[in-house]
């Protein structure tokens, strides 16, 4: 199945689950509903449901969900979470559900995995984080051509990245694990908390998490949760930003990508 086919059964999918959300769950009172979704043999179960950004009435809402019609509803929406799962190439056991979000433009997206709400403060910065990051990055692709590079190599504990073209170096800088994300279950992991690594890179890592002074960010006290790949992406503009970074190197890692925080950028 090719990518306009998986987008068009998507589309679909979210259409018809839209419309019944709206009919019978009230959804123009919320802005998303995380449907937690085990399978009891082969077959897909709705084990929670949570909803969050109540924007309407929220006595409504308590009404709807709490409704025995509500019942009805959730073989529906196990099996087009198990589709839009299987859709997006995940797991539904990695996952455990999805997350349906009401678009203020209509219609609704979906998300892999029980995303939460975002903290308000960072959802409040969310856009002027990510420029200063783009800003940033832009500044260093500029003076040091990043992406032009054959390859590089990173060491975790030495705290280097290197990039090198026709095999020799030519820009080094002092790179530190912030977190990785993993594309199996969605989920963001900060380094400080990944006991498979080595304790220095832990250490350093950590230290990056608490030059966040924001305490009411619950993503920062959040060892492990599942989020998306935009939010990562703000995460790691949220860190460099409070720490002073150079820019932020997004690295594929065996299953996922790692968010490296870049310092003492040079040519080598």
């Amino acid at each position: 199945m090719d990518d306009a086919e998986k987008s068009r059964m998507r589309s679909e999918i979210l259409q018809e689950v839209g419309a019944l959300l709206r009919e019978q769950l009230a959804a123009d009172e919320w802005g998303r509903v995380l449907v937690e979704v085990v399978l009891d043999g082969a077959e897909p179960v709705v084990a929670g449901i949570d909803v969050e950004d109540i924007v309407g009435d929220e006595a409504r809402v308590d009404a709807v969900f709490g409704d025995e019609s509500a019942r009805a509803l959730l073989p529906v929406l196990a099996k087009a979470t198990q589709a839009l799962c299987e859709l997006e190439e995940v797991d539904l056991d990695d996952v455990r559900g999805g997350t349906f979000i009401r678009q203020r433009a209509g219609g609704f997206a979906w998300l892999p995995g029980l995303v939460h709400l975002p903290s308000a403060p960072l959802e409040a910065e969310w856009d002027a984080l990510s420029a200063k990051l783009e800003a940033k990055n832009a500044a260093l692709e500029a003076r040091f051509g990043l992406g032009e590079h054959d390859r590089y190599d990173v060491d975790l504990e030495k705290q280097t990245l290197v990039f090198s073209k026709e095999g020799q170096p030519r820009v080094v800088a002092r790179a530190i694990l912030i977190a990785t994300f993993s594309h199996a279950s969605r989920a963001w992991a900060w380094g400080g908390y990944n006991k498979n690594l080595p304790a220095s890179v832990r250490e350093a890592s950590a230290a990056l998490a608490d030059a966040v002074p924001e305490r009411d960010i619950w993503e920062v006290s959040t060892p492990l949760f599942p989020t998306d790949a935009a939010t990562a992406w703000v995460l790691g503009a949220l860190v460099c930003d409070r720490a002073g970074g150079e820019g932020v190197y997004r690295t594929p890692t065996e299953g996922g990508r790692a968010y490296l925080l870049l310092r003492d950028v040079r040519e080598a």
